[in-house]
């Protein structure tokens, strides 16, 4: 079974329509799907926003429904000026890029795991980078203009001005783009020992503020497009199987 997690109530409702078998439930004030996609069986959950938030929904469905993988969508900030809205980032590897231990750690670095790197899962992130070109090929007007496969930074601040968005790129260099819950989540998968990946749309280049209804709208398109690239996924999983 797939866990798939977004934190935007828009971004999952976008799944719903392609769910079979359909249920929903309440789980500690956050409203979960389960059902089937392409039929394989799945539960779709609003995570909310932040770290704190993000790390609770994960920790309490990998308990209670017992899944052998998690994938969290949703929208980012670009912090490469190549990026534009609608590109694709498929996450490599997470950092908290407002963590800092110091002295007693290097800004960044994870106390519990020694380290700041936090890692997806190498097959299955290559999996769902595969589906997304494959939908680019095929549906290149509908599909990401362009799909990186890169760091990603989170941190619990929507990043808005132009000097908030060159910390993040001091603090990690690396990072294509910033968002609020993707390495909380690694995180937990990887104390869980489970398989993690991220898809992030971009939204912005974390440098202004969008207007309510762009940030749903772009919410919808997100959860539209991993609804497409999850089933090209699944699909091809099937027919190799």
């Amino acid at each position: 079974m797939l866990l798939v997690l977004s934190a935007m109530p828009e971004e999952m409702e976008a799944l719903r329509p392609r769910l079979t078998a359909l249920a929903s439930a309440t789980v500690t004030g956050r409203q979960v799907l389960r059902g089937r996609l392409t039929g394989a069986p799945i539960v779709v959950a609003f995570s909310r926003w932040g770290k704190v938030a993000a790390a609770s929904t994960a920790a309490q469905l990998i308990l209670g429904e017992r899944p052998q993988a998690v994938i969290f969508t949703g929208i980012a900030g670009a912090l490469h000026d190549g990026l534009a809205q609608g590109d694709l980032v498929v996450a490599r590897d997470l950092y908290h890029h407002d963590l800092d231990a110091s002295p007693f750690y290097a800004p960044t670095v994870v106390p519990l795991l020694d380290r700041a790197a936090l890692p997806t899962d190498a097959a299955l992130s290559a999996a769902l980078l595969t589906a997304a070109e494959r939908w680019q090929h095929d549906d290149p007007t509908a599909a990401p203009r362009r799909i990186l496969h890169a760091d990603i930074a989170t941190g619990d601040q929507v990043i808005g001005t132009r000097a908030a968005r060159d910390d993040v790129r001091r603090r990690v260099p690396s990072a294509a783009c910033v968002e609020m819950e993707g390495a909380a989540v690694a995180q937990v998968c990887e104390e869980f020992g489970l398989p993690f990946a991220c898809l992030r749309l971009i939204s912005d280049s974390a440098d202004e503020r969008l207007a309510p209804d762009e940030v749903f709208a772009l919410a919808r398109r997100s959860g539209a497009g991993a609804a497409e690239i999850l089933s090209r996924w699944i699909a091809a999983g099937a027919a190799g199987a």
